[in-house]
């Protein structure tokens, strides 16, 4: 079977090229970068000579995706850039020209608005389209899933999350690391059912007037500290909080699976990636030591000294050969554009119940971003 044909889009200097998302392309069978995109003539150029392009063949290097898509019409489509702000616009229009799958650089989108047109684009097309939530495609995360899912920790009763709670702590860290976390807490707890949330700054409740534009392209964020908590449709109650400046030289960053006979450590991004613990987290009666999962469970061999980047690495090409999968098979990817809805819909239900002071129920009725005015 001939590769599928892969066209990849940055913006230098405004979101880039992610966390090397082209790249992820390079070594697999079964795809071939034909295509580049990039406005800038600087980065256009260090593309293609990162993605070894012959610059001198027509159809290969293009200031304009739009350009691109209409003259290459590339199987797969890889929206690169960490910047959100065009994400929407690039997903829907690749569907538009006949992208059979679409590979996106997280978070998915700003509003669920925005989310529901990438959909109904996708689902008009048959496009698939996977987000690049990587820490979902490391085989030691599907390892802890598996344990939960078999018992181990018994019956699960909390997942907890807190994000980065650096300088970017509050809404900031929320969207730019907690869309990780979020996705991970839907997928072990099950889909959100309810949001109940405080978003405070300067320790007040925020209101619209607190709204400024978000980095990244995120659009309007408010607060340097968020408690939400959520209903999840699988039983457990799910936590997210950050704190900005929370002054820790180890950032809590991670997710935590509460149950009545152990735990379960996430630390994204990282290897050892996940931590099992034969106890509850309140028993502190006695040393219960926090075991590392491997690939292939608990205590599997770790491969010595692991380059994490490389490791993160080969979570992406495993979210990589998934799209083309979904493609080959025809179903939803692991993490495609209806967990990226989720997280979306997540955030910003977050706003909304701490804005209102109310419980905010799914399915989410307010499209747009809350912060509005």
């Amino acid at each position: 079977m001939e590769p599928l044909r892969v066209a990849v889009v940055g913006r230098t200097g405004r979101g880039d090229w992610g966390h090397a998302i082209d790249e992820l392309w390079r070594d697999l069978e079964a795809a071939e970068i034909v295509a580049v995109a990039d406005e800038s003539e600087e980065g256009l150029g260090k593309a293609v000579a990162r993605l070894e392009l012959d610059a001198t063949r027509t159809g290969t290097a293009f200031r304009d995706w739009r350009k691109m898509l209409a003259e290459v019409k590339p199987d797969v489509v890889a929206i690169c850039m960490r910047h959100i702000d065009c994400h929407a616009e690039i997903a829907i229009a690749s569907a538009e020209a006949g992208a059979k799958g679409i590979f996106m650089e997280k978070p998915f989108v700003r509003t669920p608005a925005e989310a529901d047109a990438v959909i109904a684009a996708c689902t008009k097309a048959n496009t698939k389209l996977a987000v690049a939530y990587v820490n979902r495609h490391s085989p030691a995360y599907a390892a802890a899933r598996d344990l939960v899912e078999d018992g181990r920790i018994g019956k699960v009763l909390e997942v907890r999350a807190r994000g980065k709670e650096d300088a970017r702590g509050g809404g900031e860290d929320l969207w730019v690391l907690g869309c990780h976390l979020l996705d991970m807490m839907a997928d072990l707890g099950g889909a959100p059912t309810w949001c109940q949330a405080s978003v405070t700054a300067g320790g007040r409740p925020v209101t619209k007037a607190d709204a400024v534009d978000g980095p990244e392209g995120i659009g309007l964020i408010a607060g340097d500290s968020i408690a939400a908590m959520f209903g999840l449709a699988d039983g457990p109650v799910g936590y997210f909080a950050s704190v900005r400046d929370a002054g820790l030289k180890q950032p809590n960053f991670g997710l935590t699976i509460c149950g009545t006979a152990g735990a379960i450590q996430i630390w994204p991004d990282h290897v050892p990636h996940a931590y099992f613990r034969a106890a509850p987290i309140w028993r502190v009666d006695k040393d219960f030591p926090w075991r590392p999962i491997g690939a292939e469970g608990l205590d599997s061999p770790l491969g010595g000294d692991v380059d994490r980047a490389a490791e993160r690495a080969a979570w992406g090409r495993r979210a990589a050969l998934d799209l083309l999968d979904a493609i080959a098979q025809d179903r939803e990817p692991e993490t495609g554009m209806y967990a990226g809805r989720t997280t979306v819909e997540m955030m910003a239900a977050i706003y909304a119940a701490a804005l209102t002071g109310s419980r905010v129920s799914w399915p989410i009725v307010e499209r747009g971003n809350p912060l509005v005015s």
